[in-house]
């Protein structure tokens, strides 16, 4: 079975491009709950002729609904689904892990593909998701990875092979929410990392070209190749899915080749100058340009059209109850980087100490906070491959901690039999989310992007809020040293990490005495996270958590409250 050719539609004129063109299949957007909202996307009248027009040639429809979900739209995200359902799509692709049974239930003929924006690194990541059809694999893997991957992996798997590139980890991203309060966790990325930072473009990506690998990335066994740029032209949607089309027959006919004229088609089309990237192991950052002139035409690209009955019987949905739950329990969990702050975070009440795994002390570390009757998690990589699972596992087992703090969903698929703490790059955004980590033994931190009043709606209220420290803005796979400044947004800093580096705001989150609403409102576990002034702030949190007497006055102004009263669109 040949490879499928997957092509990016933001609007009839890209359907008809792509359709006439030779794509296998498209993808794209409604209204609402599409990871590009600025696309012109697909209104419920226009999807119907959408649909209409792929079944009339052999084309399969995916609907993007790959954003994170507030608990006031999840309703609305099923009913919009529902439409889409019954009008005759073939899968959805989608962020929302947590939605998967239900969306089985309710849509048994609909495929679910599961979005870049999971942050899927390694197959055990991959095979706790094995209920979907299909993956799209995070972009920083290199070929090594992602036969890994495959090899251990029945499921469908899906890469991007050409189109714009992240800078950081799709999923872990809050640069752009954070400075302006529109998220790309939201579909509505403002795309930051395109400007310069100390006169360069330090965050800036190249174009990811991969159409040189076609005959490789066959032979791994990948299901599906797709071209990014649904916000793009018709012209660029109709010249990469004619040139990918052309590579892909040319190999299955036993004559691979790739011209220069077509490269050249391509590059004319967008380029911000092109790359093989992770794949091949190429440098991937820091263009001549963070923008490019794209060409367009007068062309007007032609489909056919013919009489088929697309729908299905519309369902009547059976969204699953949730139940009201308190917090289980008041605590404060502290993650720290050095012994002496773990020392004085146990004094003044910390309940769980968070600690690097790598740290050459973790032991000594550990003795002084178990002495205390307090307990110590392992925080465990962000950023791990097949190839550091069996090593993270030996690491685990013979410091023996009594918990672990993960920023990879991977974790809660080794059987360590360990309580686990997720980190708010989970994404855990509603009360499904909860309700579903928590069935795999893990409970989460929710997402920093959620206002205090949202988390006051929240039925379930068994989850850690973020309430003080680092705000990790974004993950990346590579290094990246220094401070980047934007004279007019401010500083922020990287710090290396294991596999990678983090971009980190210089100013620190600080709910202090804001948080006492959400002790009112029965939510009572706190994450702090901090190198700076830990005795002090530690006992704050603790006197408000115990119901005890606070001030803040004079040290609010060195802290940021980020979006927890505005919230993020």
């Amino acid at each position: 079975m040949k490879i499928e050719l997957l092509s990016p539609v933001g609007s009839m004129a890209n359907l008809k491009a792509a359709v006439q063109k030779g794509a296998d299949s498209v993808y794209m957007g409604m209204q609402k709950f599409g990871a590009r909202s600025f696309a012109t996307n697909f209104n419920e009248s226009y999807l119907k002729q959408a649909v209409e027009i792929c079944k009339s040639n052999d084309v399969k429809l995916f609907l993007t609904m790959n954003t994170l979900i507030k608990n006031h739209e999840i309703k609305d995200f099923f009913e919009q689904l529902s439409f889409a359902y019954s009008a005759g799509i073939d899968s959805v692709i989608i962020q929302e892990i947590s939605f998967i049974d239900t969306i089985r239930k309710n849509f048994p003929q609909l495929r679910i593909h599961i979005s870049t924006q999971a942050g899927v690194m390694n197959s055990y990541h991959a095979n706790l998701l094995s209920k979907a059809d299909r993956i799209n694999l995070a972009r920083e893997l290199t070929r090594e990875n992602i036969k890994s991957i495959r090899d251990n992996f029945k499921r469908e798997l899906e890469i991007f092979c050409h189109g714009a590139l992240c800078v950081c980890l799709s999923g872990s991203c809050l640069f752009s929410s954070f400075l302006g309060g529109r998220s790309g966790n939201r579909g509505k990325c403002a795309q930051p990392c395109r400007k310069k930072y100390n006169d360069k473009y330090s965050l800036s990506t190249k174009e990811l070209c991969l159409i040189e690998k076609i005959p490789d990335i066959i032979k791994l066994n990948i299901d599906s190749i797709k071209i990014e740029g649904r916000m793009r032209t018709p012209y660029y949607v109709a010249t990469v899915t004619s040139a990918y089309r052309q590579a892909i027959d040319s190999y299955y006919a036993g004559k691979f080749q790739i011209s220069q004229n077509t490269i050249k088609d391509i590059e004319q089309a967008f380029s911000r100058e092109f790359t093989k990237g992770p794949y091949s192991g190429e440098d991937v950052f820091n263009p001549k340009k963070a923008s490019a002139q794209t060409i367009s035409n007068k062309e007007h690209y032609k489909v056919s059209i013919k009489p088929v009955d697309c729908t299905r019987k519309k369902v009547s949905l059976q969204l699953p109850d949730i139940t009201l739950q308190k917090s289980s329990q008041k605590q404060l969990i502290v993650r720290v980087y050095n012994k002496n702050d773990a020392i004085h975070a146990v004094k003044q009440g910390a309940d769980i100490i968070c600690y690097d795994m790598m740290a050459k002390d973790f032991n000594s570390v550990k003795d002084i906070v178990n002495k205390e009757g307090k307990k110590i998690y392992a925080v465990t990589p962000r950023l791990m491959f097949d190839k550091d699972i069996s090593k993270i596992v030996s690491k685990i087992k013979s410091l023996e901690p009594d918990g672990i703090f993960a920023g990879n969903l991977a974790i809660t698929n080794l059987n360590l039999n360990l309580p686990i703490i997720l980190d708010y790059n989970i994404n855990s955004f509603n009360d499904y989310d909860v309700g579903y980590y928590s069935g795999l033994k893990a409970s989460s931190i929710i997402s920093p992007e959620l206002s205090i009043k949202e988390l006051k709606q929240f039925k379930n209220k068994d989850f850690i809020v973020f309430v003080h420290g680092k705000i990790r803005l974004m993950t990346l796979g590579h290094d990246i040293e220094g401070n980047l400044i934007d004279e007019r947004k401010g500083k922020f800093r990287a710090e290396k990490i294991f596999n990678g580096s983090e971009v980190i705001n210089d100013k620190e989150l600080g709910l202090l005495s804001k948080s006492k609403e959400l002790v009112n409102s029965s939510i009572n576990q706190f994450y702090i996270d901090t190198d700076k002034d830990v005795e002090r702030i530690v006992q704050f949190y603790r006197n408000l958590l115990d119901n005890k007497a606070v001030n803040d006055k004079r040290i609010k102004g060195k802290y940021v409250l980020g979006w927890s009263y505005k919230g993020i669109l």
